[in-house]
């Protein structure tokens, strides 16, 4: 497996690995999360340094992203997602170094954090917390504890009402 920048023609991969990882019963519905990598890779926030693939071979297993969202509409701080792992690989540490890379990325990068919506078992073991903890409110109150932050600098680390980017619709 490798992990590196997504590139344009990674994805085509990438919305294949997104519809199987999202699909639910029915393989012929398109996932949200599909139009959502699709409208982030189009805005005014997304950066590719922070949207990576883990591959096997010419061929794109994973994917991760991480857009510029803002907190009190001033301050700059990545929000991430999706994550999205093939279903075959999943289980696998494709998501894990996914996730790795990224952090290494943003703090490589000097980014003050990361923030995102998700389950608390999975992502505090990559050292997420709840956000609101370190004065970060989400868009959503009912968010709560699955609107979680990764602290990279705690010195530069804005607080606030965060508010992803546009595509996020919040």
């Amino acid at each position: 497996m490798q992990i590196r920048q997504e590139v344009f023609d990674d994805r085509a991969g990438i919305y294949a690995v997104t519809h199987a990882a999202f699909s639910k019963d029915d393989h012929l519905v398109e996932p949200s999360e599909v139009g959502l990598v699709q409208q982030l890779f189009e805005c005014d926030r997304y950066s590719p340094a922070f949207s990576l693939v883990a591959t096997n071979g010419n061929t794109v297993i994973a994917h991760v992203i991480a857009t510029w969202g803002t907190v009190d509409g001033k301050h700059k701080l990545l929000g991430l997602g999706p994550l999205t792992v093939a279903p075959e690989y999943q289980g696998k540490g494709a998501g894990t170094a996914l996730m790795q890379a990224i952090s290494d990325r943003a703090e490589s990068e000097h980014v003050s954090g990361i923030v995102l919506l998700g389950a608390t078992g999975y992502y505090q073991r990559f050292g997420y917390e709840p956000a609101v903890s370190r004065g970060i409110i989400p868009s959503d109150p009912v968010w709560g504890d699955h609107f979680m932050v990764r602290v990279f600098d705690e010195r530069s680390l804005p607080t606030g009402h965060y508010r992803y980017a546009a595509p996020f619709g919040c």
